[in-house]
């Protein structure tokens, strides 16, 4: 039987988590498959109602956890932490990623899972067909894929929800870039990629918390991954700019000489300077930041499965029994204890 880890994000977000794991085990009931839920509470400022611990109501889900984070890092690093948190265990044959608000539907979970087929390894994500969101949020994501596009040459038309064999996690937990962009981290891992067109889910409860301003670091740590191929980009455009002043200054000063008569005083100067000042700004403005990315490529890059227990506050389990090995706790335990994972 298929084991399969779900890891979901969570910042304050409880009663749609809550709401989420009834909607988990009722497709639990519908698969063969093993399934337990690990949340990453992100730094939560905010505690649940007292009858979240109420799980009666749960009768097929394999069990669920609660990892706490000794701060706030972030929604795509909680999923990077989450992930690793899995690979630690080890005792997982997949494991997906989804977020917590139901905007991501459980009931798509059976067909990601069909796509697997005879595979053992696979990547299978989810390609938005029709979204739930206002005009503006529908707006501002087409302008970061039409620019994600523009400054790297590829395509990103998928999210967080996902769904991962173990080795092809084992192998995506030690790209570094998975610290910024999980959908980013996968397009530059490599990894075959199957896509399913699904449709975005309504929230369970609240209103998203994802502002401009998040949202705006969420499209360029996704660019960001991608920093060589842009700087690469950038030096080829400013070798084209180069050649095309230095063309223009030799065309400038051929009328200058040649054709006097058709010439305004004063004009070929201002132009041969204003070129000749526009094309060196652009050129050291490419080689800093080319010198910035080959010094940093000598630097330690932060690595998720060796640094993410940096950040690990306490392991919760909520009910069931746990895939990994630690204690039960049946109350909200908000003591943080460093290394209590292992």
């Amino acid at each position: 039987m298929l084991r399969l880890r779900i890891v979901v994000p969570v910042y304050n977000d409880w009663p749609s988590f809550r709401i989420l794991l009834r909607e988990l085990d009722r497709v639990a009931a519908r698969l063969s498959t093993r399934i337990f839920v690990t949340a990453v509470d992100d730094g939560s400022t905010e505690q649940p109602d007292p009858a979240f611990n109420n799980f009666a109501d749960i009768q097929n889900l394999e069990g669920a956890e609660i990892v706490h984070l000794a701060a706030n890092v972030g929604h795509q690093r909680a999923i990077a932490i989450g992930l690793c948190v899995a690979v630690t265990d080890d005792d997982f044959d997949a494991v997906l990623i989804m977020d917590a608000d139901g905007e991501d539907p459980p009931q798509s979970i059976e067909t990601l899972m069909q796509k697997i087929g005879q595979r053992t390894e696979f990547c299978i994500v989810a390609q938005r067909r029709k979204r739930t969101e206002k005009i503006l949020f529908k707006v501002s994501y087409l302008l970061y894929k039409t620019l994600f596009r523009f400054v790297t040459g590829k395509t990103i038309n998928f999210g967080n929800f996902s769904l991962l064999s173990r080795n092809y996690c084992q192998r995506l937990v030690m790209v570094a870039d998975l610290w910024n962009n999980l959908p980013a981290a996968i397009l530059r891992s490599r990894l075959p990629i199957t896509t399913v067109p699904l449709d975005r889910g309504r929230r369970y409860a609240g209103s998203s918390r994802m502002n401009f301003t998040s949202l705006v670091v969420h499209g360029l740590s996704g660019i960001s991954v991608y920093a060589d191929t842009i700087f690469i980009r950038l030096l080829v455009l400013t070798i084209a700019l180069t050649v095309f002043g230095a063309i223009s200054v030799a065309t400038v000063l051929t009328l200058r000489i040649f054709f006097p008569v058709h010439a305004t005083p004063g004009w070929a100067t201002t132009v041969t300077f204003g070129l000749a000042i526009i094309t060196l700004q652009v050129f050291f403005t490419a080689l800093s930041s080319i010198l910035m990315l080959l010094h940093s490529r000598v630097q330690r890059l932060f690595v998720p499965i060796a640094d993410f227990k940096l950040y690990l506050g306490s392991r919760q389990l909520l009910f069931g029994r746990s895939f990994g090995t630690h204690e039960k706790s049946s109350d909200w335990d908000r003591t943080l204890t460093t290394g209590s994972l292992s």
